[in-house]
């Protein structure tokens, strides 16, 4: 019995291990109030037949177009609002959405996102609950209250009464056009058509208040979720079957691969493989930021881009694949099958697959036998070989020779060997007295060469090991000399590297590149430093990183310049012919420090930086950026920590941990994304289609492809929001859009910032353009397009520009009589008159030219709020609106009274204030809100909100109402 035990508890923590295994396989983000969702408990998802998501929480309705929400709620007394806020059921049809709240149903019309009038519809239902809405994609919409149910034609919207006497919990169409209806007298089988039950199935009743759902895929099987059981069809013997045990189990759906996901109100997400028939749990983590918010799972929708939405008791998730290509090894404390530290500096692959890893507290080996989502970590205790300060020892390199010996170099403690053929175990430190010593005991770089040779990189030089027999070894040491200008133009290496054609390069720092040339037994360098006047020199003389691909050409990372090919010129006598091509942050590299270099079976480069990675296409001399975002890790990656395995498995190493990846395994989103138009906004107010600006109207409809924009003379700036409706990583979605009649070529903007600004258009006619792309590049090349007219101000036409001028003539004539005039009959009454100051005359096109810059002064801080950059100065203010800084400063306290800091800190204090009253920042503290509103200290904050306001910001916060 007590075996029994024993062996059920290793079955159930190897359960539970292979559970949390799995788990990390789906990782995901959360949105939450704090996001812009109205509300945390998130009851229903569903998407329109426009591409919007739309979320039914306990406390509104959201739309959500990848970037930003739109929330609708009930307004009391007011019929053009939804009709409640606790909403139960959603489902969609063509050009509407279907609203079943607590209180009736409401319809929405996708397109105007206008409530339909739906009074008989309302006469049928009454105030009662909605508490089950179904469409099987026709035209029919079933609907279900808690007493009576309902088909109702979608297009006229004609309900008729079905199924009375039944209470229907839920529905779900078959592949036979039949009907699968949960009810509290069981499951039915419905014709629709000759309005029959086929069969009633005895398998228990369905609540209508319950969670209970149906569900036919895209097999054509049929699962239900009952309660505590999942049950499923057998069509060859007409029967359900219980196929798991769960708790409170409710929503169903399937993955492209045909996976199902089933939620459950208390046991997280079930996940069923199609492939191997099992069941795996995906449950709420505390200590996992990447887990599911909550065990209490109310909804469970897969797009049509294979993202897994999640509405739970706490929020909603989701699973975006796109954004997790990336799988990392880290130290997590109290886990032993973990990193020993996260701080990986090299790794080395040996024969047995087994990887070496040198962090900064010693050496861990990582077997991948049982798959990369499995791997086995052991902490080497390096004591058993004499070693014992190699278990805290910052480890730089590690390598296996030909001849099965280890080394590893550390970064203060020399360099160890261990030959376990010979039983020889030492440790290379160096020693002033000993002029055949290693150069340095900080080294960083091992190489063998084509000959067998070991060398060795130091902060003091380059080490060459002389081997007198097997137990025997000395270092020929070559660094810098002042006597010599073939040496080696600083001793701080840090690569040492031999291409395929056995040209062996040193990289060092602050030293350049240097090629070692051997002739006649003298080794010499030839030195290759960055030349300001010479863009074909190398572009940083600090060379951490050599990398050779497989088209046989060699790079070069610096650390603050970027990356290098190698060149060659056999005609040129310069630098033997050798030069440098750069690659910087210009061209597209994510950051210009590189940290190593890795090819991939698609001959790509993978560049890991600062900021992430960057997939080079050495053809195109193109780049594709990876970052957090997508999953990688956070925190630089560190120099040459990196390993390529000979299935293509990338690995890097870095301050964080390990980042591994198969670029060969990455799902690639191929869905050609539809932009949309969403909104367009006159000084950061959105305009509504049918309002009025200065007496006219600026869009007669809801904007789409086609529509027509009228702009006033006078308020001719505009901004126009969109979205594509990719959901795959949408940040990473590309936009390009040019106003024909105004720009020559598109413009590019990303999902960071999805809208386009205009401003001081001419009167005429414009057309803007619009093309997206996914996430993965693939662009839908058909634009979508508004046509804009900017009608002429009034002071704009020919005539009344002649008119004023004219007029101003005359006024400058006789003013100059009057003045003349005046001036005489003055000297003929005063012999000596008094002098007074003279007021300087105002120029009327100077005049006008002021007010615009005024105008333009102000459009800068209320739509692009540049006044929240702490570094914002009067010079850089001025450079925006194309103006000196002296004609600023005049703007500034001729027009507005106020001098430039005064000017800029009231818009920051009226933003803090706005922040402090709203709940979204309520988990934000004062400092970091008043930093992130512009504030570059403390006490500036403080003492400028109370100049002011009066008060300081926490005094402002307490106060019961907050009010300007």
């Amino acid at each position: 019995m007590k075996m029994q035990k024993k062996y059920a508890a290793l079955i159930f923590i190897f359960l539970i291990a292979f559970f949390v295994g799995w788990s990390q396989e789906y990782k995901f983000q959360h949105i939450t109030t704090v996001d812009g969702l109205s509300h945390n408990e998130v009851r229903r998802i569903v998407k329109d037949s426009h591409g919007f998501l739309w979320f039914g929480t306990q406390n509104g309705l959201n739309r959500y177009d990848g970037y930003r929400f739109k929330i609708f709620k009930n307004i009391p007394g007011d019929s053009t609002t939804i009709i409640g806020d606790k909403i139960y059921s959603l489902t969609a049809t063509e050009d509407k959405l279907w609203i079943g709240t607590i209180t009736g149903l409401s319809v929405l019309n996708t397109t105007t996102l206008e409530v339909i009038p739906t009074l008989n519809i309302q006469n049928a239902i009454g105030e009662n609950s909605v508490l089950q809405l179904f469409c099987d994609g026709s035209n029919k919409v079933w609907l279900s209250t808690e007493n009576e149910n309902f088909v109702i034609d979608s297009e006229s919207l004609e309900i008729v009464p079905i199924l009375k006497g039944y209470r229907i919990a839920s529905v779900a169409k078959g592949f036979d056009n039949s009907y699968w209806v949960g009810t509290d007298k069981g499951l039915v089988r419905f014709d629709y058509d000759s309005a029959t039950i086929i069969k009633n199935y005895d398998i228990g009743s369905l609540a209508v208040y319950g969670l209970d759902e149906i569900f036919t895929n895209s097999y054509g099987e049929v699962w239900i979720t009952l309660g505590d059981k999942i049950l499923r069809y057998q069509s060859e013997r007409d029967r359900f079957i219980e196929v798991k045990r769960s708790k409170s189990l409710n929503a169903i759906s399937e993955n492209i691969e045909g996976d199902i996901f089933f939620g459950s109100y208390g046991n997280g997400l079930l996940k069923y493989t199609r492939d191997t028939g099992v069941f795996e749990s995906l449950l709420a983590n505390p200590e996992n930021h990447l887990s599911i918010s909550s065990n209490d799972v109310y909804d469970v929708f897969v797009d049509n881009e294979n993202i897994i939405w999640v509405g739970t008791q706490e929020g909603l998730d989701y699973y975006d694949y796109s954004r997790h290509r990336f799988n990392s090894l880290v130290h997590l404390p109290g886990n032993k099958n973990s990193l020993r530290s996260s701080f990986v500096q090299t790794m080395f692959q040996d024969r047995d697959g087994t990887f070496w890893v040198g962090t900064r507290e010693g050496i861990d080996c990582v077997d991948f036998e049982n798959g990369y989502s499995n791997p086995k970590i052991t902490h080497l205790d390096m004591g058993s070989k004499g070693f014992e300060s190699l278990n805290n020892d910052y480890v730089t390199s590690i390598y296996r020779d030909s001849k099965d010996r280890m080394w590893i170099a550390t970064m203060n403690n020399g360099l160890y060997l261990i030959d376990e053929k010979y039983n020889i175990f030492k440790q290379f430190l160096q020693n002033d007295s000993e002029v055949t010593s290693i150069a340095s005991s900080s080294v960083r770089a091992i190489l063998e060469d084509h000959l067998g040779r070991m060398w060795f990189g130091t902060g003091g030089g380059l080490s060459l090991l002389i081997e007198q027999n097997e137990t025997n070894y000395s270092f020929e040491n070559l660094g810098y000399s002042k006597l010599n200008t073939n040496s080696l133009p600083l001793n701080d290496v840090y690569s040492v590297f031999e291409d395929s054609k056995h040209r062996i390069w040193i990289g060092m720092n602050r030293g350049g590149v240097s090629l070692l040339q051997e002739k006649g037994g003298s080794k010499n360098f030839l030195r290759f430093n960055h030349n300001p006047s010479d863009p074909k020199s190398i572009s940083n003389d600090e060379v951490f990183v050599i990398y050779e691909d497989v088209k046989k050409r060699v790079w070069f990372g610096t650390s603050a310049a970027g990356l290098n090919l190698l060149k060659e010129d056999g005609r040129s006598d310069i630098n033997d012919g050798y030069y440098f091509q750069s690659y910087t942050e210009i061209d597209g590299l994510s950051d210009n420090e590189v940290n190593a270099i890795l090819e991939d079976n698609e001959g790509d480069l993978w560049v890991a930086t600062n900021t992430g990675f960057s997939e080079f296409n050495a053809n195109t001399e193109t780049f594709t950026n990876y970052s957090t975002y997508d999953g990688v890790l956070k925190g630089k990656f560190r120099k040459n920590a990196r390993w390529s395995t000979k299935d293509g498995t990338l690995f890097f190493g870095g301050a964080a941990g390990i980042n591994y990846f198969n670029p060969n395994n990455f799902k690639f989103n191929k869905i050609i994304p539809e932009p949309v138009f969403l909104d367009l906004l006159i000084d950061g107010k959105v305009i509504e289609f049918g309002q009025l600006l200065d007496d006219s109207i600026i869009i007669s409809e809801q904007l789409s492809s086609g529509s027509f924009v009228r702009l006033p003379g006078k308020d001719n700036r505009f901004q126009i929001e969109f979205t594509s409706l990719s959901f795959a990583s949408p940040f990473r979605n590309k936009y390009a859009f040019k106003l024909e009649g105004l720009d020559e070529g598109w413009r590019y903007t990303t999902g960071k910032d999805p809208s386009a600004r205009y401003s001081k258009l001419k009167a005429g006619s414009y057309r803007f353009y619009l093309k997206a792309s996914n996430n993965d590049g693939v662009w839908n090349e058909k634009p979508i397009y508004l046509d804009i007219v900017v009608r002429a101000n009034f002071m704009d036409k020919n005539i009344v520009k002649i008119g004023i001028a004219v007029l101003f003539l005359m006024s400058l004539i006789f003013g100059m009589l009057a003045f003349k005039k005046h001036k005489s009959r003055v000297q003929s009454k005063e012999i000596n008159p008094k002098i007074k100051k003279s007021h300087k005359p105002i120029d009327p096109n100077l005049e006008v030219e002021n007010l615009e810059k005024i105008k333009e002064l102000n459009l800068l801080m209320d739509m692009d709020k540049v006044y929240l950059d702490s570094e914002l100065g009067l010079a850089q203010l001025a450079e925006k609106i194309e103006v000196s800084t002296n004609h600023l400063s005049l703007l500034l306290n001729d027009y507005i009274g106020k001098n430039f800091y005064d000017y800029i800190n009231h818009y920051r204090v009226e933003e803090v204030k706005k922040r402090l009253k709203d709940p979204n920042y309520q988990k934000q503290t004062l400092s970091s809100i008043g930093g992130d509103c512009g504030f570059n200290s403390k006490s500036a904050f403080n003492r400028i909100f109370k100049n002011l306001t009066g008060k300081t910001p926490s005094e402002y916060q307490s106060m019961p109402t907050a009010r300007d």
